[in-house]
């Protein structure tokens, strides 16, 4: 409505993806931002659109995943409607925090880097309260090669072997910076790859964090990877690490 004032409302989110068909709403099944929308609109009593700063991908869990909608209504303290809005959504789903925004705010331009974490379990015994949040690898990798390999990948270069393609995929170009990769010994029989960076392509931070397994494992030679990012092709990198083993941690404003 023309001279209506709307307030912009950014919301910090957790989540565990499992059993989700990802963020965004889809007819295959539930996902994070249908249950969330309907937590938001039941609380404002309007209807509302949802912008996230990443689109998650189905069975991907989030830390901190960052929301934003415009609403009308007035609250006099914003710190307590995750609360009303958590007494609606289910317990896979939480709001962490609600703060006004500045008008212009988007979580996905306003953004300047992402943060991502990926857990690994290595051994042959799989933990079972592990398997839903982490890629069990029975093959114990060479976890200095790893490291080296690693190093390789970061800076601003052409990533297209390590894009998945996909219908909604309209890239203008496929250069990235990532800024840092760290592979932390969490404890003997689990990594947590932690990688930062501007911006993603799809599916890039898990076929980064499978290429760089497989190379530990020894079935991609490290001195293979100037050519595989010099051939610009999917096929040549190593392979997507599954998706429970991934969470978006932060996005940083």
């Amino acid at each position: 409505m023309p001279g209506k004032k709307y307030n912009n409302l950014k919301l910090v989110i957790a989540y565990d993806g499992t059993g989700y068909k990802g963020w965004q709403k889809t007819v295959a099944g539930q996902s994070i931002e249908e249950a969330l929308q309907k937590s938001i609109e039941t609380v404002c009593q309007h209807p509302i659109e949802l912008q996230a700063a990443s689109r998650t991908d189905a069975g991907v869990h989030a830390l901190g995943q960052v929301v934003n909608f415009l609403t009308s209504k007035s609250f006099e303290d914003l710190s307590l409607l995750p609360v009303r809005f958590n007494q609606l959504l289910p317990s896979s789903i939480t709001v962490l925090s609600c703060e006004n925004a500045d008008d212009d705010f988007h979580p996905t331009i306003s953004a300047q880097g992402k943060e991502y974490h990926y857990f690994v379990c290595l051994g042959p015994l799989q933990i079972p309260h592990h398997r839903l949040y982490s890629w069990h690898c029975p093959c114990r990798p060479d976890i200095e090669l790893m490291r080296l390999a690693a190093q390789q990948l970061v800076g601003y270069q052409d990533f297209s072997a390590f894009c998945n393609f996909h219908a909604n995929s309209r890239y203008s170009h496929f250069e990235r910076e990532v800024a840092s990769i760290e592979i932390i010994k969490i404890d003997t029989n689990r990594l947590c790859f932690v990688v930062k960076g501007h911006s993603f392509l799809y599916k890039m931070v898990r076929n980064l964090v499978g290429t760089i397994i497989n190379i530990g494992q020894g079935k991609i030679g490290i001195d293979r990877l100037p050519a595989i990012i010099a051939a610009k092709d999917r096929k040549e990198a190593g392979i997507s690490a599954p998706a429970q083993g991934l969470f978006l941690k932060s996005i940083y404003y």
